[in-house]
């Protein structure tokens, strides 16, 4: 959200874009402050190569506040959360979703880092000369006039473990979720997933050392970093399900991602030149590939049994609703419009074979033509 947040009561440029030594110096002062509130904070690993920042993205979970604990609520107290970074505006809100709170540059504070130029630019772009920085936790977000902090709040740690990983280093995290897409899974800050359309998408894993075993990428060589763009793509595309010429980063299942993601879009100019300087045709996956994918998914997190279940799930459902119907019920009985004896009818078929399974069951051994005999046994047991 950034600066968009105070539109009403601050201009775009009260919130300048932030030197990477007066980041650091603006990290190491508020981290402190907000670990007073949280049991855990973290700030993603920044991307590579970045000139300035438009932000700081802090990552928390776990208030202190007793009362908070005690009410199990995932804020720390708003007001406490102002007093403690010192902001002077702020848009507020619950659970665990990003506040915003407007935090003011001192005075000539760049100038000890050696940005007093840059930061008289920033104040002559506004009328009063206040800057602000904008911090984020998820669910808190400060700024100051040069600054904007954002407070992200998690539900808990294992959801703040994940959001630390998958927003660190950048844009990598939608890069791997676009590689991700591009092997037919959906990979996310809440782990790995199926696509199944038009049924939900089956959860295969919310750890991402796991994850990253799966699908070919060292976890070590991610916790010592990137020093350049070029090593964290390289890093992106030692997966085992990459290969450039079946790269696509738009069509069905891929989102369209915002022209600002400029890593983003670097990355996929880097495997389109990849691609390219191959020399060899354009490839797609094809229906039998992407089904081994899948059950090589299915099978290295143990889902297969869980996937197949919900599979035979849906299909016993759709068999009952057309063999077991109210509608056919009706027609069977000859009951009309009188629906309310259709679902006496149907409870009791249900209640004497112990619910929808027992009924399936009778339909497997004596078909269509044994569920309208049970039905009309019930009818006239009822009296109907």
């Amino acid at each position: 959200m950034g600066g968009n947040a105070f539109a009403a009561l601050l201009s775009p440029a009260a919130f300048p874009r932030i030197p990477p030594i007066v980041y650091h110096t603006l990290k190491s002062r508020l981290q402190p402050k907000i670990l007073s509130l949280y049991e855990h904070v973290a700030v993603p690993f920044e991307a590579p190569e970045k000139t300035s920042h438009g932000d700081v993205d802090f990552i928390v979970s776990c208030p202190r506040d007793k009362i908070a604990r005690d009410l199990k609520q995932v804020n720390a107290p708003h007001d406490l959360v102002k007093q403690v970074v010192g902001s002077r505006h702020a848009n507020l809100m619950e659970e665990n979703r990003t506040s915003n709170f407007a935090l003011p540059v001192a005075m000539d504070e760049w100038r000890a880092l050696g940005h007093e130029h840059e930061e008289n630019e920033a104040r002559s772009g506004v009328d009063d000369g206040e800057i602000y920085y904008q911090e984020s936790t998820r669910n808190v977000i400060l700024h100051m006039k040069a600054f904007l902090v954002d407070i992200h709040v998690c539900m808990d740690k294992a959801e703040f473990d994940r959001i630390v990983f998958f927003h660190s280093y950048g844009d990598l995290g939608m890069i791997m979720g676009l590689l991700g897409r591009n092997a037919g899974l959906a990979l996310g800050e809440k782990g790995l997933k199926l696509p199944n359309p038009p049924h939900p998408p089956l959860e295969l894993s919310e750890s991402f050392d796991d994850i990253l075993r799966f699908m070919g990428w060292s976890m070590d060589t991610w916790k010592a970093g990137f020093h350049t763009r070029k090593q964290a793509f390289e890093w992106a595309a030692s997966t085992k399900f990459f290969e450039p010429r079946m790269f696509r980063s738009h069509g069905e299942g891929i989102s369209k991602v915002k022209a600002d993601r400029k890593m983003y879009a670097e990355f996929v100019q880097w495997v389109e030149e990849r691609a390219s300087s191959s020399g060899g045709p354009r490839l797609t996956r094809t229906d039998e590939q992407l089904q081994a994918l899948r059950d090589s998914a299915l099978e290295y997190f143990g889902k297969k049994s869980v996937f197949d279940a919900m599979a035979r799930e849906r299909e016993e459902k759709a068999i009952l609703k057309q063999v077991f119907s109210g509608a056919r019920v009706r027609d069977w009985a000859e009951l009309g419009e009188h629906w309310k004896g259709v679902k006496l009818i149907m409870d009791g078929v249900r209640e004497k074979f112990g619910g929808n399974e027992g009924v399936l069951k009778l339909y497997n051994s004596q078909g269509e033509e044994g569920i309208k005999k049970v039905v009309l046994e019930e009818q006239q047991r009822l009296g109907l």
